[in-house]
């Protein structure tokens, strides 16, 4: 199975209230992408928060979650946490993602995967319409790496300190790795203004 790690421990700030809990077409955003990946069968999904309310959903659904007050140190502690459980499980690689990206689909997370493990680098990342951008993918010599960021830097930073070793692949529809940060865009999805 593919291990992902989801981070969930985000603040919000400029969404105003904890985007993750919002409704999205029935479901909390925070559920679209693990819940698809669950019932796909081939992910084994653990997402990290700080947030009880974010656990109690993922308790109710049968998702995997660890609970961290790392989480509230900004994404760096979210990262940390989710490579520490990682080391501790003796796990080779995983592919992380944000919580509030709720287009995923598990066909372009097994596709990115396979590609980067193909691929033979250490690292990997998506790309849409010529933009870095999530997910990525980390393996176990970068783990400690993670372990070592601090205030409100993620595995980007990893990304470019060793570019020669990352894997990027192009997505097919850049419009799954779209994230909501704003209360425009939750009602823009909501209306189906964006494609599915």
């Amino acid at each position: 199975m593919i291990p992902v790690m989801i981070l969930a421990g985000g603040g919000s700030t400029r969404f105003g209230s904890n985007k993750l809990l919002a409704d999205l077409n029935g479901l909390p955003l925070v559920l679209h992408t693990p819940l698809r990946l669950k019932a796909d069968g081939g992910f084994a999904v653990t997402l990290i928060t700080c947030c009880e309310e974010v656990a109690r959903l993922c308790a109710d659904h049968g998702l995997s979650c660890l609970v961290s007050d790392a989480c509230r140190e900004g994404l760096s502690g979210s990262v940390r946490t989710a490579a520490e459980s990682l080391m501790r499980r003796n796990i080779s690689s995983a592919v992380f993602c944000s919580g509030d990206q709720p287009f995923l689909t598990a066909d372009t997370m097994r596709a990115f995967y396979l590609a980067w493990q193909a691929s033979g680098k250490g690292l990997g990342s998506c790309m849409a319409a010529d933009r870095v951008t999530n997910p990525a993918i980390f393996s176990e010599p970068y783990f400690k790496e993670l372990t070592a960021l601090e205030g409100d830097t993620g595995g980007r930073a990893v990304l470019r300190v060793h570019e020669e070793d990352c894997f990027f692949y192009e997505l097919k529809d850049p419009f799954e790795t779209a994230d909501i940060d704003l209360p425009q865009q939750l009602e823009e999805a909501r209306k189906g203004k964006e494609k599915r």
